[in-house]
């Protein structure tokens, strides 16, 4: 059984980690907008994202 508590805890944990380590300087492209010449997210803005739609799936059940 998955413990939706400890998910949203490890990856708010992963997402702190990443604030203070210098994740705002890891660039990603958004492969969902074909075309981008330039990186338009940080590894943290995904992160977040993640934990924004996981807390959707918790809440739709």
């Amino acid at each position: 059984m998955i413990n939706n508590d400890e998910i949203i805890y490890k990856l708010e944990a992963v997402i702190e980690y990443l604030k203070n380590n210098g994740g705002y300087d890891y660039k990603l492209y958004n492969r969902l907008c074909p075309g981008m010449g330039e990186p338009d997210e940080n590894i943290i803005e995904y992160a977040e994202d993640v934990l924004y739609m996981i807390n959707l799936i918790i809440s739709n059940k």
